[in-house]
């Protein structure tokens, strides 16, 4: 009897024990700390937040998190969060404890990493060019940019970036823009080329072009200016017999065009005897046949109607090139892409049934500067 006695009285004591924890543990949820501004919610590059709270005793703050270094200041937790290298957001829970004994919870909330940059590989610009280039971006970090050279700028601005470029009195000039986030190992270079106020035709010196088949082939190329002719650049080296001159077409506002008219002489070539005269002609492609088309051979270089643009352009190396381009003269059905240099019998005879056959052929010609 007595060991029961013993055993019954050991278990009240127990109850009485437990009953006191359950109410200590009670007493401090009942009075929380007074927070009054919470600001911790991080971008995926990290930085600094803050947590104030209303009391006059001393203040601790804790939390679980590596990401998360934490100071206190009176009643100020200052929250320095680190970068988030993952797509994936995260959280993190700080405990405020007072010496009173009142107690809170905040939780600290960063958003994974997202880097949304729509930039082209190189940009171009017009000697007086004041207009910026716009970059749009939708990330939420900031990039660390360096930029190669004093004359080009990349500013922040809504929704993006602004590129802009001092005015060039020069010759034709370029650079980069390199861009990189390290948490994420990111990096993009953005080339940049200015126009001066001369044009580097002379510096070209291949031309690269394709064959019907897609067979791409390259030819080395000298470029001289045309003496006889304003605005004229002849091209040595692409054909044995003769130069191709490129002009400057005044007629299109729309944009700086060179083009080789429909019908230019290239040359004269020699052929069992006979001499034969070399033309140019348009080369396109009637999209709705898929067969190529030759619209004319009998124009003039005043006469543009039919002609074989080129464009200047930069190449993924921030290098300008000379590409051809689209005819926009033409209907939507054709599309031009090249030069095809055939034989003619008579310097006309392209209206009748004297073409003698193909010489040259030049599909997506460009020239570069190598």
């Amino acid at each position: 009897m007595k060991k029961i006695i013993s055993f019954l009285a050991l278990f009240a004591g127990l109850t009485m024990f437990t009953a006191c924890s359950d109410s200590d543990a009670t007493y401090t949820a009942t009075e929380p700390l007074n927070i009054t501004q919470a600001d911790v919610l991080f971008g995926a590059g990290g930085g600094d937040g803050s947590i104030v709270v209303n009391t006059s005793s001393s203040l601790t703050a804790t939390t679980d998190a590596s990401w998360i270094n934490l100071n206190v200041n009176g009643n100020t937790v200052t929250a320095t969060c680190q970068p988030n290298s993952s797509i994936e957001g995260r959280s993190a829970k700080i405990v405020l404890t007072a010496t009173d004994g009142a107690t809170a919870n905040v939780t600290a909330t960063q958003h994974g990493l997202l880097i949304q940059l729509d930039a082209k590989s190189a940009y171009l610009f017009n000697s007086d060019d004041n207009e910026p280039a716009f970059v749009p971006d939708r990330s939420n970090i900031d990039f660390e940019k360096t930029i190669s050279d004093s004359w080009i700028h990349f500013e922040k601005a809504e929704k993006g970036y602004n590129i802009t470029v001092d005015p060039n009195e020069g010759s034709y000039r370029n650079g980069t823009i390199e861009l990189a986030f390290a948490a994420s190992n990111f990096k993009q270079t953005i080339r940049i080329g200015q126009w001066g106020e001369s044009l580097p035709f002379e510096n070209l010196t291949k031309a690269l072009y394709e064959d019907s088949e897609g067979n791409t082939y390259a030819q080395p190329v000298t470029v001289v200016a045309d003496a006889s002719q304003p605005n004229t650049y002849l091209v040595k080296g692409l054909m044995q017999e003769g130069d191709l001159a490129v002009t400057l077409n005044t007629k299109n506002q729309s944009m700086v065009e060179y083009y080789v008219p429909a019908g230019y002489k290239v040359g004269t070539m020699v052929e069992d005897g006979k001499t034969l005269t070399l033309r140019c002609l348009m080369s396109a492609f009637n999209v709705n046949t898929d067969r190529r088309y030759y619209p004319t051979a009998v124009t003039t270089l005043e006469t543009n109607e039919w002609r074989m643009a080129f464009e200047w352009q930069v190449d993924e190396m921030g290098m300008p090139t000379l590409n051809y381009v689209r005819n926009a003269n033409l209907g939507q059905t054709y599309r031009t892409d090249g030069i095809l240099v055939y034989q003619f019998s008579t310097a006309t005879g392209a209206m009748a049934a004297a073409r003698k056959g193909l010489a040259y052929e030049f599909l997506n010609l460009k020239f570069i500067i190598e």
